[in-house]
């Protein structure tokens, strides 16, 4: 519930706007430094124990935000929040595919991954408003104490989920683990061109933190809130029936056709600004064609490597995000707004080739008609 007040808030308790930024910079630094090893815990731990850790730790976050006097105690919970948003970022997708596996029922990720995602964005939407009638009718503080509760919640669910089967032998060591990680994204010309695509489509969301400028330059400053709200409808709408488009369309032509929308649209959008612009400005197809790059991602990692090839990717997005970031809002200062979403979609821009030459690699017949090509996973064809 915290989420909209949250700049608010650190300003509130710091006194500085500008210490505030710094402690968002400083969450997503953390989570960076921290994806690597965390995807090599999940891989040599397990999922289960690894999704618990994080919602320990998540709770530790929040009853530091919650308890903040000052700027120390907020920065110990922001690199907290860090650490939990890192072991949950290559582990929770690979829990649920080594599920699915598990009981040979991986080709209904699509299905299952769209759906826990389309709560994601309900659950943005609903704790926005409820965050905003707590932060009027109480404070601040009681937004951010109350967000404890869920996470709280959060641990008792993980609790209940079942270990998936361990697919392959790991490897001796941990260094001898990350190595083969590597390799393994490097040599496979489908699986680097996805980790890309994956990061480059990352580094856009830092459009997120820009966009309601231009917004508030078209649209009155009270319906930035009906804007958000619209958008987390539309996602919601996206991840529901992802599933169902990608068994239809398959999966790289979703991200594909995905990708061209929203470029299409976002440029659109700032091209010629109208009132109707904010409609367009976003990712429309965002819920769809995430699904389908986490499906893409999940067939072709290896079954003993999975949350550290899912973290690596996560690191190189993260890596992108920062610079984009920064780059936008250098452009931003010199030549405007628009110019710098402009620049954010230049650099997204970059993702189309990638996914083409996936949708591409996609409708190759196989060399031999018994057998799947070099490099794919059990139970995949091209």
């Amino acid at each position: 519930m915290y989420g909209p007040i949250m700049v608010i808030y650190f300003a509130q308790v710091t006194g500085s706007y500008s210490a505030a930024a710094s402690l968002l910079a400083l969450k997503k630094l953390s989570s960076a430094a921290f994806e690597v090893p965390t995807g090599v815990l999940s891989d040599r731990l397990g999922r289960r124990g690894t999704m618990i850790a994080g919602a320990v730790v998540m709770v530790a976050a929040h009853l530091g935000y919650a308890g903040a006097s000052g700027y120390g105690l907020l920065l110990a919970a922001v690199v907290l929040e860090g650490l939990a948003a890192a072991l949950w970022s290559g582990n929770n997708d690979a829990l649920l595919y080594d599920t699915l596996l598990g009981a040979d029922r991986e080709a209904e990720f699509p299905r299952h991954s769209g759906r826990v995602n389309s709560m994601f964005q309900l659950a943005l939407a609903l704790a926005a408003a409820l965050g905003g009638v707590v932060a009027g009718a109480w404070s601040l503080r009681a937004v951010v104490v109350l967000s404890v509760v869920p996470q709280v919640l959060c641990v008792l669910v993980a609790l209940r989920v079942r270990e998936p089967r361990v697919h392959g032998p790991l490897e001796s060591n941990v260094l001898v683990h990350l190595g083969s990680a590597l390799r393994g994204i490097r040599r496979h010309p489908v699986l680097r061109r996805m980790t890309l695509v994956s990061a480059l489509r990352y580094s856009s969301e830092s459009a997120a933190q820009l966009s309601p400028v231009f917004v508030a330059g078209l649209w009155p400053l009270w319906a930035l809130g009906v804007w958000r709200t619209v958008g987390h409808g539309v996602a919601f709408v996206g991840f529901r029936v992802s599933g169902w488009v990608i068994g239809r369309v398959g999966a790289a032509r979703t991200l594909l056709f995905g990708e061209l929308f929203d470029n299409l649209a976002n440029f659109v959008a700032l091209v010629k600004p109208t009132v109707l612009s904010p409609v367009l400005l976003g990712s429309p197809a965002y819920g769809m064609s995430t699904i389908a790059q986490q499906t893409l991602l999940q067939r072709e990692f290896t079954d003993r490597e999975r949350a550290t090839m899912g973290s690596l990717g996560s690191l190189l997005g993260s890596v992108l995000y920062g610079l984009v970031a920064v780059g936008a809002g250098l452009v931003a200062d010199r030549w405007g707004i628009t110019a710098a979403l402009l620049a954010i979609q230049a650099v997204v821009l970059a993702a189309l080739p990638l996914a083409w030459s996936v949708h591409v690699h996609a409708l190759r017949p196989p060399a031999c008609p018994d057998a799947p090509l070099a490099g794919t996973t059990r139970g995949e064809t091209a």
